[in-house]
């Protein structure tokens, strides 16, 4: 490992040569979480979404994990269930200011049936992913198999393959890049994926959006658990 720089959208932004991962952006405006601690910030930022009526959802810090892991859990139980990280609808970052979206996340019991794992930036949050309305996220629904979708309530992508397919062993970087609104970026351990579709999110320039981790299932008895090791944001002031 060595860490470097290079300039995106003006924003000097220091990197892992190996993994691609951000170490340390320099914008004005940063958000970052590494889970270092034992119980999550819910009083400060998240707002931890735990829906079920029997199983166990709860949003928590992985006791003694390496790194710090927050781990989004569903179980078996034959019910709808939710479980998730958002900033409570408090929308603070905004499209068109050199916005970039990173987080290292695993599926360390990958989706089944009509589990659904999205994790990126969203707007209000929504039970079911598909009526979030606006979003610009990853994607695993009912397997390891990775897609992309954005929409903002104009332009819509849905269920773009990124050719990748993860393990439940599989930690990877995943990322956002909103520099250019017209021609938004998704990256997958520093590579671009779904680099032959367009994703225009230009219908409000200045679209506030929340940083978003949801699993979720309508009914039945799938599962699926979602660790999420880091999390940064960041953007210019204006």
């Amino acid at each position: 490992m060595s860490t470097k720089s290079r300039f995106l959208n003006g924003i000097l932004t220091f990197f892992d040569s190996l993994t691609s991962e951000t170490v340390s952006p320099t914008a004005p405006v940063v958000f970052t979480d590494d889970f270092l601690y034992k119980t999550l910030n819910v009083t400060d930022y998240w707002t931890a979404i735990d829906v079920s009526a029997a199983g166990l959802t709860t949003p928590a810090v992985v006791a003694d994990a390496a790194n710090g892991v927050a781990r989004l859990p569903l179980d078996v139980t034959s019910e709808a269930q939710e479980s998730g990280l958002t900033f409570g609808d408090q929308r603070c970052f905004i499209l068109n200011q050199g916005l970039v979206f990173e987080a290292r996340v695993s599926l360390s019991t990958l989706p089944t049936l009509l589990g659904i794992a999205v994790w990126g930036m969203a707007g209000d949050k929504n039970a079911v992913a598909n009526t979030v309305a606006e979003s610009a996220w990853f994607r695993a629904d009912g397997s390891g198999a990775i897609t992309v979708e954005t929409d903002d309530t104009v332009n819509e992508q849905t269920l773009i393959s990124t050719g990748t397919t993860v393990l439940a062993t599989d930690t990877k970087i995943y990322k956002i890049d909103f520099t250019t609104i017209t021609d938004v970026k998704f990256y997958i351990d520093g590579t671009r994926v779904a680099a032959s579709t367009t994703f225009n999110m230009s219908n409000v320039a200045g679209l506030k959006l929340q940083p978003y981790f949801h699993i979720a299932k309508a009914s039945g008895a799938g599962l699926g658990v979602m660790d999420v090791d880091k999390v940064n944001v960041w953007q210019k002031r204006s």
